[in-house]
């Protein structure tokens, strides 16, 4: 600016120049990517959403601070990639075709359709050109490719699970459509059957999806000193991801170090084994329990205990696993009438079955220690089996087992042989361990707790399985260059008894490719989050045909700088993601470890009654209405301002008010710019500290501290009778990348070229860090009516500020016709006298 203004700017109208601005940025392609060789790639993503049909606030929440923080570091210099992209298969599709009579591909890509106008309302810098649609056949012949890789290598295979089953129906059900233990669609209650279906061996990859451990790995990756590269983190891949992820997926993947120990079955040749980490206790195991559906129950049950055992058996397939792992819940069990023998007490140890041990788990089979063990406990003592303590509080001591507070798991060994005396669980734990194997009675393993993934579908909504069955060949893989198998559009996708892709008996009536015999498709579908495990290495190069992602972009461009996402996720999709990784990685496709340097988790919005928002509830807030009263970037500003990104709040209108008044202060501040007022110190140390913090805040996600910052400062500016044209400038460049409207409109209304999104972040000067001396805001009931510069000393002693604030002129105006009531001094900062008339 050239000049001091004396037209007064026009009225604030969000309306009017978002739908400018955002036409502007349309046109001129401002956000598509283009790789510039002399900058550092910085791929800054949100997880994809799931096309529902309408933006909600749960997706301004999830994507809004992301795309403040892809602006901020585009600014500083990066060359950001940021795309999206549609979580397009899965059961809420077919649902919703069943229930509204349309084709879930058809309702699918109309929602699609509508979010992603949706999406252009937001103002965000997001490149659809990189998009990618997991429905698409160009997006989903990979996924059928990347199985046919993981069957070569032995990870995808056909085995047999229980899972939930809808006897009339005759087909499986996720856990989404039971309801109350009923069939969603018919209201048959559902039981657990075991079923043939797809895994992945993720199991295989338990070690390497291990964390270093958590408690003590840390990093700095967020800092602005370290960059993007840390060597001091200790994590895997140099990575940063919150504390409670690694302890969950830990956690999740369970391993432990323990022996199996064969229990014989007398007068048969059958051993019952049973894995434990706590052989030390072995003196006390005085019952065995079985899952109900372990193999050898039916092999052992006697006669007079078989319609007891049959009975029981079928009120367990009644329960999810979830009900049965539950801990608050009763014991029950059933006696099935056969023994097995202690192999370190010789005693025959009676044989029960409960449903609080679940097949798979282990070995489906549990030693009984009653006197070390409270769910054992609880069961001995509904049963009336002997409880003998093997662990005591005291050295050489033993006492009866009353009650469950006498049930120990550390202590002493007693009542345990030769070993009596010995520390639990140490050095009790490795010696009888040698003892057990010295005998041959038992083996030490390493056991996992997480399962192989169950990946196959019996629904139509996803990406046919790309395999052949054949009675002369059984299994063969459809041939690589056959792919894609692609999705019939003509199904009845709401059969009973049988998977929907069954009734295209055109597409699944086939020759062999290896005989040429007669033949048939895989009639099942693959799991949506196979889908959603590797979309991110898609994104790079959407049209490469290939292979799954273009591995020299992908070199290139990744590991993802930073992820943002939801905290559901820790057990699900981002485990899944990690086992792709490390799987393309073992095949030479990818050289690092992990898809993704750091993991932001975001929080929820509550509605405004502060319960969860829910239609059934009517606290539902839709963005849209208020996009329509206050405008986009107030919308922006505030989901930055609410709360921090990780936390919980409700919604507020009120609070979203009052950051529409801070823009439009904004807005009218321009009528103040005298380009003849110079900066003083004051001025330059405000402008410079704010610049530090904001950009530090934006680089550690503390979105709002960063606008609460540029609130402090603006009441800083509005305080003064004129500004500087560079303070203004400054103020819009740190505003842009939460209010990007209106940024643009006021960088173009002050004379600035297009585009402000293509400027740099200010440059801090440290020399306005540092001072010896303070800065007082001094405030009367809150609001700003002067600022000191003041010695350091003299602005930590508060009587002194005091009555250096009473001398400055206009303090004194504000003071004469008022009492003072209070003051509020922060030593060094504020100086807030409450007054009254």
């Amino acid at each position: 600016m050239s000049k001091q203004r004396t037209i007064k700017a026009r009225r604030y109208d969000p309306k009017a120049i978002e739908q400018k601005w955002q036409s502007k940025w349309q046109e001129s392609k401002l956000y598509e990517f283009t790789r510039e060789k002399d900058k550092e790639v910085y791929y800054n993503l949100v997880e994809f959403p799931y096309p529902s049909g309408d933006l909600h606030l749960g997706h301004w929440f999830a994507f809004v601070p992301p795309d403040v923080h892809a602006r901020f570091q585009k600014m500083k210099g990066k060359n950001v990639f940021f795309t999206n992209g549609f979580d397009a298969f899965g059961l809420p599709a077919e649902n919703a075709a069943i229930k509204r009579n349309i084709h879930p591909r058809d309702w699918t890509m109309g929602n699609i359709e509508t979010m992603t106008k949706q999406f252009a309302t937001m103002g965000t810098m997001i490149d659809w050109s990189h998009k990618v649609i997991t429905c698409e056949p160009g997006y989903y012949r990979w996924n059928q490719w990347i199985f046919l890789k993981m069957f070569e290598k032995g990870l995808a295979y056909r085995g047999k699970a229980f899972s939930n089953w809808c006897p009339s129906c005759q087909t499986v059900l996720a856990n989404e459509n039971i309801e109350a233990g009923k069939c969603w669609r018919c209201g048959t209650e559902v039981v657990q059957k075991e079923v043939e279906q797809w895994f992945l061996k993720i199991t295989e990859y338990a070690e390497k999806l291990l964390w270093p451990d958590p408690s003590t790995s840390h990093s700095t990756l967020r800092t602005e000193s370290s960059g993007s590269d840390s060597k001091s983190s200790g994590l895997s891949n140099e990575v940063d991801w919150p504390l409670s992820v690694r302890q969950g997926q830990n956690n999740w993947i369970g391993r432990s170090e323990g022996v199996e120990i064969s229990f014989q079955v007398p007068g048969t040749d059958e051993n019952i084994v049973v894995y434990t980490v706590y052989p030390e206790t072995i003196y006390g195991a005085t019952y065995m329990v079985l899952a109900p559906e372990h193999p050898l129950v039916e092999k052992l049950t006697t006669k007079e205990q078989k319609d007891a055992v049959e009975d029981y058996q079928k009120k367990a397939k009644r329960k999810s696993e979830l009900e049965r792992k539950t801990l608050t819940k009763e014991k029950t069990g059933v006696f099935i009438g056969s023994y097995c023998i202690n192999p370190v007490t010789n005693q025959k140890v009676p044989i029960y079955i409960s449903d609080y041990v679940i097949f798979g788990y282990g070995t489906g089979a549990v030693m009984g220690v009653p006197g070390s063990d409270l769910r054992d406990y609880e069961l001995a003592k509904k049963f009336d089996i002997p409880i003998v303590q093997v662990v005591s509080a005291q050295k050489d001591s033993t006492q009866d087992i009353v009650s469950a507070k006498d049930v120990l798991e550390e202590g002493w060994l007693v009542n345990s042989g030769d070993f009596n005396g010995l520390a639990s669980p140490d050095p009790a734990r490795g010696e009888i361990t040698a003892f057990l194997e010295e005998k041959g009675f038992a083996k030490k393993k390493v056991q996992y707790h997480i399962h192989d993934w169950s990946i196959s579908r019996q629904r139509y909504w996803g990406t046919p399985v790309p395999m052949i069955h054949c009675e002369k060949c059984v299994v063969v893989p459809v041939p690589f260059e056959d792919l894609p198998v692609e999705l019939p559009y003509e199904v009845d996708y709401t059969p009973k008894g049988k998977p929907p892709l069954a009734t295209a008996q055109d597409w699944v009536n086939i020759t062999c490719p290896k005989c040429g015999g007669e033949a048939k498709r895989d009639v099942e579908t693959l799991d949506t989050f196979f889908d959603s495990s590797w979309y991110y290495y898609r994104y790079v190069n959407p049209d490469y045909d290939k292979g799954p992602f273009d591995q020299e972009k992908v070199a290139d461009m990744m590991p993802i700088a930073v992820y943002f996402g939801g905290a559901e996720h820790t057990l699900g999709h981002t485990l899944y993601a990690r086992f792709f990784t490390k799987f393309f990685k073992d095949i030479g496709m990818v050289s690092f470890d992990e898809f993704a340097k750091i993991r932001i988790q975001h929080g929820v919005i509550l509605g405004p009654d502060g319960n969860r928002m829910s239609k059934s509830k009517g606290n539902v807030v839709n963005p849209d209405d208020v996009v329509k009263d206050y405008g986009s970037d107030t919308v922006r500003l505030y989901l930055g301002f609410m709360m921090p990104y990780e936390a919980i709040a409700p919604w507020s209108k009120t609070a979203i008010s009052g950051v529409y008044r801070f823009l439009k202060r904004i807005w009218d501040l321009q009528d103040k710019i005298q380009e003849t007022s110079g900066l003083t110190k004051v001025d330059q140390m405000m402008m410079h500290r704010t610049i530090k913090k904001v950009g530090d805040d934006l680089m550690t996600f503390k979105f709002n501290t960063a606008v609460s910052t540029l609130m402090q400062w603006l009441n800083f500016l509005s305080a003064k009778q004129h500004i500087n044209s560079e303070e203004y400038k400054t103020l819009i460049l740190l505003l842009a990348p939460f209010a990007p409207h209106i940024a643009e409109e006021l960088w173009s209304q002050i004379g600035e070229s297009y585009s402000v999104h293509q400027q740099s972040w200010p440059t801090v000067d440290t020399k306005y860090l540092t001072a010896d001396q303070a800065t007082i805001v001094v405030q009367i009931n809150g609001k700003l009516r002067a600022t000191l510069t003041l010695a350091t000393n003299i602005g930590e002693d508060k009587e002194q500020v005091i009555q250096a604030a009473k001398k400055d002129p206009n303090i004194q105006k504000h003071l004469a016709q008022n009492s003072i009531r209070d003051t509020i001094f922060v030593k060094g900062k504020i100086l807030n006298f409450v007054v009254s008339r």
